[in-house]
């Protein structure tokens, strides 16, 4: 694979951080680099195998959050 883009461009990609011109840059290039599609596949397959994790806040954290948010809001009205 040609160091024509970084494997921080490759994970940006597979997580669609991209602007949209980036976006067409990358995938001309994974069509004519098969280096670097065999790369991003990898990747891929490697996000494909993470846990999928949820992550609920505690209820007390959120009636916290919430509690300053009005408190802010009566703040900034007065």
């Amino acid at each position: 694979m040609e160091e024509t883009y970084t494997y921080d461009a490759l994970v940006q990609f597979l997580y669609h951080e991209l602007s949209a011109q980036e976006v067409t840059e990358m995938t001309n290039s994974l069509e004519d680099d098969i280096e670097m599609l065999a790369v991003f596949h990898g990747l891929a397959s490697a996000k494909a195998q993470f846990p999928k994790v949820q992550f609920v806040p505690a209820t007390g954290t959120l009636n916290n959050i919430l509690q300053y948010s009005a408190k802010s809001m009566l703040e900034a009205q007065s």
